[in-house]
């Protein structure tokens, strides 16, 4: 019967904390449309903005993913990620674009590796690192469950 409790309890935790990271994601981070815009109002593509950020061109998803750095432990394969300011704030309805960026710049597409980036701008805390480490050691647990590790599930 604990046990029971148990699971009931965490489980009312994790949809918790599932709403909270929705709800921040909703309402405190500007829309994408306005990073858009905001990048698109530059008159010169090949130049970066005034905090040095890529700038998109007219038409094409905001630059999120400026590089991504491939390297080799003892456990497995660590890619480290370095998001531009429109990455660290993209929303649910852009990161399937921020994942796509990160893969051409060479992150594997697969489903743990996709968690953990997709916990990154979804954590307040872990978006403000200065890069998002995806280990492809680490499990596939979902993404509530990757959240709950710190984006670094065990």
């Amino acid at each position: 019967m604990r046990l029971a409790k148990w699971i009931i309890v965490a489980s009312a935790v994790v949809t918790v904390v599932a709403l909270a990271a929705i709800v921040v994601m909703r309402f405190a981070v500007p829309p994408v449309a306005a990073q858009r815009e905001r990048a698109t109002t530059q008159t010169d593509p090949g130049l970066a903005d005034s905090l040095g950020e890529p700038k998109a061109d007219t038409g094409s998803p905001p630059v999120m993913i400026r590089s991504v750095t491939v390297s080799s432990t003892s456990e497995g394969v660590r890619y480290i990620v370095t998001p531009t300011r429109a990455g660290r704030l993209a929303t649910s309805d852009s990161l399937g674009s921020a994942w796509q960026q990160a893969v051409a710049k060479g992150v594997p597409e697969r489903p743990g590796l996709r968690q953990q980036f997709m916990c990154h701008p979804l954590s307040i805390v872990a978006r403000a690192k200065p890069t998002w480490d995806l280990e492809d050691w680490r499990p596939t647990v979902g993404l509530t469950k990757t959240m709950l590790a710190g984006c670094n599930p065990f």
